[in-house]
């Protein structure tokens, strides 16, 4: 299988507002015409550069005079300097981002104000889990603080959260008023190997052995039929004998024992 790209600046620029730009990679892009000309050009006006490339006076100068950068811009910059763009199979963060992609769909929720990746912890093992798999991305965890005694315990991710709360949307990890969402379309792209180790956090996070039927059932009823069938059938590929069930989906025993999910 090619190794695909897939995640690009361009797909992660548009996760952004572009403000007067109905696309906002081509904000990116202006910033780019901007930083090239005034690289032949150090002692051109804002208004010269803005007359050379086309562009309003009032969006130049604030990149030339103030060293602001659009949010787009920095948002790229923050991913590429972390290795998580453009992201490929092969990308050393790949493999890390996968899981917590796998988190995200199983446990948590990206909040579309913040785009900041939440996660529920019910154990001490799931802490120490998650904390593990972002810091391996050289991140990590804070406490989400809640008045609700009744909720478990969510980790949301510190500096760069956000960025990287973008970058899993791109993977089609959903958000909290996603109604659309189905399991992640870019695991089509990618190996066997890396599909079985979505699917094993997946099954460690959410799944609980059924006795009676000697299946393990993944409760699900905070997602979609759509969501819920389409899970299943990533499951089927792998060679899980897997079904849907009105708020769930449930797997065989040695589906679940292949991926290392025993009682």
């Amino acid at each position: 299988m090619s190794d695909s790209v897939l995640v690009t600046p361009p797909m992660l620029a548009r996760t952004y507002s572009g403000r007067a730009y109905e696309d906002p990679w081509d904000l990116a892009e202006d910033y780019q015409r901007v930083l090239e000309y005034t690289g032949r050009n150090p002692n051109a006006s804002a208004g010269r550069v803005a007359a050379a490339l086309d562009l309003p006076r009032s969006r130049v100068r604030p990149w030339l005079d103030d060293g602001a950068i659009p949010h787009p811009v920095r948002g790229i910059q923050t991913a590429e300097s972390r290795g998580w763009l453009p992201l490929t199979e092969s990308s050393e963060a790949f493999g890390p981002i996968n899981r917590l992609v796998a988190w995200v769909c199983s446990r948590g929720t990206i909040k579309p104000e913040t785009y900041g990746p939440y996660v529920r912890i019910d154990s001490d093992d799931d802490r120490e889990r998650f904390e593990s798999l972002v810091g391996q991305l050289g991140l990590e965890t804070q406490e989400h603080r809640t008045d609700d005694t009744h909720r478990s315990t969510e980790l949301t991710i510190r500096d760069d959260g956000a960025v990287l709360g973008r970058l899993l949307t791109c993977l089609d990890a959903p958000t909290d008023d996603d109604t659309r969402a189905v399991a992640p379309q870019y695991l089509t792209a990618v190996s066997e190997t890396a599909q079985r180790e979505f699917a094993r956090v997946y099954l460690a996070n959410r799944a609980v052995y059924w006795e009676f039927t000697d299946r393990w059932l993944i409760d699900h009823q905070n997602r979609s039929d759509r969501y819920r069938r389409s899970l299943a059938t990533l499951f089927q590929t792998l060679g899980a004998e897997a079904e849907v069930h009105e708020d769930g989906i449930s797997v065989d025993t040695h589906f679940a024992a292949e991926l290392g999910i025993t009682q």
